[in-house]
């Protein structure tokens, strides 16, 4: 998808010649100038290898450097597909960061080659006879809705060939089931995180909901944590372009959450291409321009083909009871809070009691989990 800024100097020069006529010049045309933003999240659409040039959101950059975390790589380990980050600050050119969902050994892979294992993960995409069990891969994905919760929809599959970058095992996903007597939690459907504080950064404080990335070792198909990073939205320059799934909109579109890990606003201001506000609803494929959290442009990616699942939201209002630490019950109906549960009205889960409030959400692992919980007159 490109963003395309007509700039043009049209002029016309009139000449006299004697007492004749004058002639008049042809307008020029006008350029077509392609506006980058300062910073980019998303796929690669294609690499030029010859140019050192790669395309991210329909945007064309000269690419100076490419890195994983700490580890320089060259632009041949660019593949089509993977997830991103571009950041055009350097002068001399772009530099392109590999954002992988997961870094691992695959542990296995199915029979008829349509799954594969990696940190615990069992993943759908069709395995050519490329890659072997005990191979080191990145996996590239986007938030997918499946039984089981919020699963990932892959992109890509890339095998890594440097010393360096194998052994580093890396896995993002939504947070579950913290436990911080046994510091456990849960990412995916199955894969079991052990953690001690000391190695969350920025002294974050983890809560169910968010969307969170480990680095660490996977011992006995368990992954101990060396690093947890909790992953938002919020620090995003206002030049920030990000491409993702829509996981929740509100009743009225005002707001809605990309890629699990940060909110918008919409407000009248809000631009659209290639579709409308209609077209704003969960399981979308957008890229969405924000200032301050609140959405400036949103793209629908109208030719993207991947099945991100059937996502479901709700909608309900009654007098709150049982309300818990995390939970509380409506007319015997039970909803969970997480770390992106939006309590309008003053309203606060440990006042909810006796509340006669409207709760919005979306149904993860068969849960209703509450996004947003405002006072109603009854």
């Amino acid at each position: 998808m490109k963003k395309l800024v007509l700039a043009a100097l049209v002029g016309f020069v009139l000449t006299g010649c004697g007492g004749g006529g004058s002639d008049e010049s042809k307008p020029t045309s006008p350029p077509v100038v392609d506006v980058k933003p300062v910073a980019a999240q998303g796929t690669i659409n294609k690499v030029n290898y010859a140019n050192k040039t790669v395309e991210v959101n329909g945007h064309t950059y000269q690419v100076e450097r490419v890195q994983y975390g700490r580890n320089a790589l060259s632009i041949d380990d660019l593949k089509q597909n993977m997830m991103v980050e571009v950041s055009t600050l350097a002068k001399s050119g772009a530099v392109v960061s590999i954002e992988p969902t997961m870094v691992g050994m695959i542990s296995s892979i199915s029979r008829d080659r349509k799954t594969f294992v990696v940190n615990g993960v069992t993943l759908t995409f069709d395995m050519n006879a490329e890659f072997d069990v005990n191979d080191w891969v990145m996996v590239s994905s986007l938030p997918q809705a499946t039984a089981d919760g919020l699963g990932y929809k892959v992109l890509s599959v890339v095998k890594i060939e440097q010393d360096d970058v194998a052994g580093q095992y890396e896995i993002e996903g939504r947070l579950s089931d913290l436990d911080q007597n046994t510091q456990t939690f849960k990412l995916g459907a199955s894969t079991t995180v052990f953690f001690i504080p000391q190695v969350i950064e920025d002294n974050a404080t983890l809560m169910n909901g968010q969307w969170v990335e480990v680095k660490g070792q996977m011992i006995n198909e368990e992954f101990h944590a060396t690093e947890i990073e909790v992953e938002t939205y919020d620090n995003s320059d206002n030049d920030h372009e990000i491409e993702g799934i829509v996981t929740w909109v509100n009743s009225d579109k005002s707001q809605f959450e990309l890629n699990a890990r940060g909110r918008f606003v919409v407000n009248s201001q809000t631009r659209f291409e290639d579709g409308s506000k209609v077209n704003l609803v969960a399981g979308e494929l957008v890229e969405v321009t924000a200032v301050n959290g609140v959405a400036k442009e949103i793209e629908f990616e109208r030719d993207f083909g991947g099945e991100t699942g059937n996502w479901r939201e709700f909608e309900r209002e009654g007098y709150a009871s049982s309300v818990g630490y995390d939970h509380f019950m409506i007319a015997g109906e039970t909803f969970y809070v997480d770390a992106y549960t939006e309590f309008e009205d003053n309203l606060k889960l440990e006042t909810l009691n006796g509340v006669y409030i409207d709760v919005e959400g979306v149904i993860i692992d068969g849960k209703k989990v509450a996004r947003e919980i405002e006072r109603e007159d009854d």
